[in-house]
């Protein structure tokens, strides 16, 4: 393993803890959970989002070391994963008995996109600077 997969790694895997954290508790901020109700833990939805986030960055990373030309691959797998266990453990919990009010929309949507965009940035700037 090069020493720039681990800085990259590192870099990455920060960024992920750090802005999920101001986005988080910017979402607290923003809507007021005595009037907005949410059937769910925003916390746990975030927190679900990072840690796959972190490892299909991390995965990717290690991936590009071994096969580059399958890296994005890596990522679309990783990506259905993710959506795919997003809605067995969410949705088998009760999340889809009901329909989602705008709150609730938002708060999976936010940090849906937010970490998409954060790997989606990881693996283009990966892919760009090839070794």
């Amino acid at each position: 393993m090069q020493n720039s997969t681990i800085k990259r790694i590192l870099f990455f895997n920060g960024l992920i803890i750090v802005i999920s954290a101001l986005i988080y508790f910017a979402h607290i901020k923003l809507i007021d959970l005595d009037l907005w109700k949410v059937s769910f833990s925003l916390f746990s939805v975030y927190l679900f989002f990072g840690v796959c986030a972190m490892v299909i960055v991390t995965g990717i990373e290690l991936l590009f070391d071994f096969i580059p030309s399958s890296a994005a691959y890596g990522f679309l797998v990783g990506v259905f994963l993710k959506m795919g266990l997003f809605m067995m453990i969410f949705f088998a919990k009760g999340m889809s008995e009901n329909t989602l009010n705008f709150t609730e929309k938002s708060g999976i949507l936010v940090p849906l996109f937010l970490f998409l965009s954060i790997e989606s940035a990881a693996i283009i700037s990966r892919l760009k600077h090839t070794n």
